[in-house]
């Protein structure tokens, strides 16, 4: 809503103002629309992207530099991954503070469509998937793990969000972007 309220005023204005045609207004509307595109992405750039890392083909590390985590890489195998193919992924990273509890908000979405919008204890998740307990000590943390990947995705684009946090103080752990076309 808030990026279509400047559209409609600016379709207004366009529309009473007399002298221009119609392709003329069409253009103007256009490189008003991209120059606020263009602002936005360049405000989200600087303000949530933070470090915008690549760590591998389809995932991205934008987390801030005052992170807790440091993500030093995530391996993934296949690097294009596909239905019915478990994928394996490895990663590195460094803890700078210890962390007694913390939670991630994991989101996939399917073009608009959001599929999961799910929190996860990450103290539970490294207890049944690594065989490891909280609390996370400062250091290096390496883990490997499977994911399997259903055979009835849909083609198309898929955008995955996950964003960690320490649960005493809230202070971010991390944030990676994924986009993965099946």
């Amino acid at each position: 809503m808030k990026l279509l309220a400047p559209m409609l005023f600016t379709l207004g204005a366009l529309h009473t103002s007399a002298g221009l045609s119609l392709g003329d207004r069409v253009q103007l509307v256009v490189q008003e629309a991209s120059g606020m595109f263009v602002d936005l992405l360049d405000q989200r750039m600087s303000d949530d992207m933070g470090k915008n890392h690549t760590l591998n083909p389809v995932m991205r590390d934008v987390s801030h530099t005052d992170d807790i985590l440091d993500i030093k890489y995530v391996d993934i195998d296949p690097e294009a991954p596909k239905r019915s193919t478990p994928i394996h992924l490895t990663a590195l990273a460094y803890v700078k503070e210890r962390i007694d509890k913390a939670t991630a908000n994991v989101k996939v979405k399917y073009g608009f469509l959001t599929l999961l919008n799910r929190n996860y204890d990450l103290c539970e998740e490294l207890k049944s998937n690594l065989n490891r307990t909280c609390p996370v000590d400062e250091g290096p943390i390496e883990f490997a793990v499977d994911v399997d990947v259903p055979g009835f995705i849909p083609p198309g684009w898929f955008h995955l969000e996950a964003t960690a946090w320490r649960d005493s103080d809230e202070k971010q752990l991390g944030r990676i972007l994924a986009d993965i076309k099946f």
